[in-house]
């Protein structure tokens, strides 16, 4: 057989991996994660940015998702608790999933019904509660995807997950600016609309058998070693040794095990630093625009339609980057790309209300993200020791949002203070200690190493 038949044999194999059953209907999954995304940054971020709130009172809005940030709190118990009635017909990860996803829903409607103007703090808080069960729904999904599929399905399943959490992404965002403005339909209805989208996902979940659970050997051993310290401490009951033994694999082992790294430290900064500038220059994109001057259309066919196919050719550009150039070096080019693309709003505001301008803005600024999503999700993983993923995963990614939700809510308070110019050349300047941690996570791990060996598994 030649060469170039095996090529053809081996890319055809790699592409059949997409349209497996289990495999693709992580892309539905991956939609139902992207719902309150899209939900909160999208259609909430338009509708607050067409009536009179602040830019201040808009960016702290964003904070109601703060939930996202510190998901790895409970993650460990969505691991191991089972839902009363709701395991014995679905499952542990399936029942977990369809409550969140029915919760969702529900509060997705209730957000139509709040009225910002009136009662900014209702607002505040259905938002945060889309913030809590979206990011609930999101451990399980992360939990499910692993163990759902086999080792060379993983990375097909991440790349369809990703694209389905920016396919509700788009919906929730061009979508919503498109509705609105050819009908002008009311809010309410726009957001019952969009809460039936979350059928999707629970649709998927009914498809999908429920993962089985098997237990690592590192797992394995910590169990044996816990069962051994108890085993010597007979004035302890059954019922309390069970339960210390559960919180110590539950909540101790998976943190324990990480905090034990050299340097460990330093991913947690570079989790939250990494995409800084990237978050706040985008935090308040949809009121700098209508406030330059732009009509509803026009910021959806120049800026967000542009930006989001400019973001899916991120993502297969990312994924080419890191095999051509390595790990390491595809972060460091990324995140240079993340800097370089703020200064663009910036050069947007000299030039004034130009849709082609905006298009380049909105294309350089999504491309530069789906090229950091892609190597930062390959980084992310590299990191998480496969006997705690979930939980592990939950951590970083938590950071990740502690960057979007928290860090970027006094975005607001900076262009109130420094106008639209320097507020994105501030965005540009604080994604400078992500890049120089980079410099020192080299020393550490060795990404390019580590990354070489999962390609090999």
């Amino acid at each position: 057989m030649s060469d170039t038949t095996v090529q053809e044999k081996s890319t055809l194999e790699a592409i059949k991996v997409y349209f497996k059953p289990t495999v693709f209907a992580i892309l539905f999954l991956g939609f139902s994660s992207g719902v309150p995304y899209g939900v909160l940054s999208g259609a909430l971020s338009y509708w607050v940015s067409k009536i009179e709130l602040s830019p201040s009172e808009i960016s702290l809005l964003l904070a109601a998702g703060f939930p996202y940030t510190i998901k790895f709190l409970w993650s460990p118990f969505i691991d191991q608790v089972k839902l009363p009635i709701l395991n014995k017909l679905l499952g542990q990860r399936r029942s977990w999933l369809i409550l969140s996803q029915a919760l969702l829903a529900g509060s997705i409607i209730w957000l139509g019904f709040t009225n910002p103007l009136e009662d900014y703090t209702e607002t505040y808080m259905v938002a945060f509660l889309i913030a809590l069960f979206g990011a609930t729904q999101d451990i399980v999904i992360d939990g499910f995807r692993i163990e759902i599929l086999k080792d060379d399905e993983q990375a097909a399943g991440a790349a369809l997950y990703i694209y389905g959490y920016r396919i509700a992404g788009i919906i929730f965002s061009i979508g919503v600016i498109y509705i609105y403005s050819l009908f002008e339909i009311d809010w309410s209805l726009l957001f019952i609309m969009g809460s039936s989208t979350m059928l999707v996902g629970m649709i998927a979940v009914l498809f999908i058998r429920e993962p089985e659970h098997k237990a690592t050997e590192e797992k394995q051993k910590i169990k044996e070693e816990i069962d051994a310290f108890l085993a010597e401490r007979e004035e302890a009951g059954k019922q309390s040794k069970e339960y210390f033994a559960w919180i110590y694999m539950t909540v101790v082992a998976p943190f324990r095990e990480f905090m034990m790294r050299r340097g460990w430290f330093v991913f947690i900064l570079f989790a939250i630093f990494y995409k800084i500038g990237d978050s706040m220059a985008v935090s308040l994109q949809t009121r700098y625009f209508l406030s330059l001057g732009f009509d509803d259309l026009v910021i959806a066919n120049s800026g967000k339609l542009v930006g989001f196919w400019a973001l899916f050719i991120g993502f297969a550009v990312g994924g080419w980057l890191m095999s051509k150039v390595g790990l390491w070096k595809g972060l460091l080019i990324c995140a240079i790309l993340q800097l370089a693309s703020n200064f663009s709003f910036s050069a947007l505001y000299l030039i004034g209300p130009n849709a082609y301008f905006l298009a380049f803005t909105m294309g350089f600024e999504q491309f530069a993200t789906g090229m950091g999503a892609t190597v930062l999700v390959a980084f992310q993983s590299l990191l998480c020791n496969r006997s705690f993923t979930v939980t592990q995963y939950a951590l970083l990614s938590a950071l990740n949002q502690f960057t979007v939700k928290l860090l970027s809510a006094p975005s607001g308070f900076i262009v109130e203070g420094v106008g639209w110019f320097w507020f994105f050349i501030i965005t540009a300047v604080v994604a400078v200690p992500g890049i120089l941690l980079l410099f020192w996570i080299k020393r550490l791990e060795h990404p390019d190493e580590k990354y070489s060996e999962m390609k090999e598994e």
